[in-house]
């Protein structure tokens, strides 16, 4: 097997991995909602044992649900949203987490 398909493998079981870590842990999805959702709590405490996550991004989309990115030294990443009163859901995972350092650029102002 070549180094990068060792990688890709290595990739997609790590994603497998977490997966179905996750399944362990949350409460069942309803048919309609494929998404992995659990208390807010449950799911910090499980990233963080499990994949050495932590949140390193954070803020609110404009619906006003909570969205942090969890990531850990090991490249693993976590997406989830927060509904106002509700459960928190994963909506997407995966390796290979990249931090960047460039600062957005400023939005142009009408004078």
């Amino acid at each position: 097997m070549s180094g990068s398909l060792k990688i890709q493998a290595k990739r997609c079981i790590g994603a497998a991995v977490l997966v179905a870590a996750t399944i362990s842990f949350v409460a069942p999805a309803s048919a309609m909602d494929p998404r992995l959702c659990t208390q807010h709590g449950d799911l910090v405490n499980q990233l963080g044992k499990k994949y050495g996550e932590a949140v390193s991004a954070s803020g609110f989309d404009g619906a006003g649900n909570f969205v942090q990115v969890f990531s850990s030294e090991t490249g693993s990443w976590t997406i989830a949203i927060s509904t106002p009163g509700g459960q928190t859901c994963v909506i997407s995972a995966g390796n290979d987490w990249q931090k960047e350092e460039n600062k957005p650029v400023k939005p142009e102002v009408a004078s």
